[in-house]
């Protein structure tokens, strides 16, 4: 092979690993989306979460990020309107309740479009975990899609933006296994 074709074929392996702490695909790691501002997203893993600005909540009262050091957050951006997130309710119950007694908590975001059918929505899918509407949250985290699924470790920070919805789950089982071993 001529010197050419093996600088190409370095730069495409180069460019395989960068993906992969990208995107967060290696393997103990959750996948994560490929948004628009994957970049933005991935710059804002590690560092202290923006607060939450939420309002009219449901299914809890109102949450302070104060109250809620030392646990687990799930952040789940959805909206009234859009079918995935609702279709994706009956699991985050599920996760909810069975890690409820292990520190993690679940918020449901709602988009402030439609957000005047939240408690209607909430009733009719029997939502069961906290949810209140966007008051400025989605722009500090720059969810941008619905459903996006955020994750906030024990010590109040952004490990993960975005991550694909079936790896919500993976996700969590880390963060435990990580206070396990500390």
């Amino acid at each position: 092979m001529k010197a050419g074709k093996h600088k190409s074929i370095g730069t495409v392996i180069m460019a395989a690993f960068a993906g992969v702490a990208i995107t967060g695909t290696a393997a103990d790691s959750p996948a994560l989306e490929n948004s628009k501002v994957r970049a933005e997203i991935t710059a804002m893993h590690g560092k202290a979460a923006p607060e939450l600005k939420l309002k009219d909540w449901i299914n809890s009262k109102g949450l302070t990020s104060a109250e809620l050091k030392g646990k687990i957050i799930v952040l789940d951006f959805w909206a009234t309107w859009c079918g995935p997130c609702l279709a994706a309710v009956p699991k985050t119950n599920g996760l909810m309740k069975k890690y409820a007694d292990k520190g993690v908590v679940i918020i449901g975001v709602c988009a402030v479009r439609g957000a005047e059918k939240i408690a209607e929505t909430v009733k009719k899918h029997k939502i069961q975990y906290p949810v209140a509407i966007d008051d400025g949250t989605n722009k500090a985290f720059k969810a941008n899609s619905y459903p996006d699924y955020y994750i906030i470790d024990r010590q109040g920070n952004l490990r993960w933006g975005d991550i694909r919805n079936g790896d919500v789950e993976k996700a969590i089982e880390i963060l435990l296994k990580e206070n396990d071993k500390a």
